[in-house]
């Protein structure tokens, strides 16, 4: 705790603490006041052009909290023979609209409307991994292994020249993997 004198008067630092709480707890008083009075401008002092509130409590009303209606998938009728087996797979319908656009829906389209049905498996976009050869070890049996120190300069820098090229390597192998990956997914689409 601090002393400091003032006019005679002895102070403490603790009194500038809890006068400094006072004055917090009054700002955010404040400011909850503020924010009121300024969300019931609009209903009550704000008026447009005509003369009206610019909001009203009326206007007010909560969002609908229904469930929507499913579709019934039983009705599903298919204009085109199946070819696959589509256990396990998404289905989605193929047809065009009326301005000749490919749609692809997950609901039937409507009655009179040529379409196919498409199943695609939904593990097509996990990447698959590589399998990398476990290293060989290259200590003997017969050969005692040194313990490790702590000295930075005894470890050496973990970012050699050839892990960091062979860190571009990969990145860019895998940039071709995607692209490829995109061009099987869009000639599926386009069959």
């Amino acid at each position: 705790m601090v002393r400091l004198k003032f006019g005679g008067k002895k102070l403490y630092s603790s009194d500038y603490v809890a006068d400094s709480e006072i004055l917090m707890k009054l700002f955010a008083k404040t400011m909850i006041a503020a924010l009121f009075i300024a969300m019931l401008l609009p209903f009550t002092i704000l008026k447009d052009d005509s003369g009206n509130t610019l909001m009203s409590f009326s206007e007010i009303s909560l969002p609908d909290f229904s469930m929507p209606d499913l579709p019934k998938i039983s009705d599903a009728k298919t204009t085109a023979p199946l070819d696959e087996d589509l256990s396990g797979k998404d289905i989605f319908y193929k047809w065009y609209d009326s301005d000749g656009n490919i749609q692809f829906t997950s609901e039937p389209p409507p009655d009179g409307i040529q379409y196919t049905l498409k199943g695609f498996d939904p593990d097509t976009n996990v990447i698959q991994a590589v399998n990398v050869p476990p290293k060989e070890s290259a200590t003997d049996e017969s050969t005692p292994t040194q313990e490790k120190s702590g000295d930075p300069e005894e470890i050496g820098n973990p970012y050699s020249q050839d892990s960091i090229k062979k860190l571009f390597e990969d990145t860019k192998n895998i940039e071709k993997l995607l692209k490829q990956r995109l061009q099987d997914q869009t000639s599926q689409i386009n069959q």
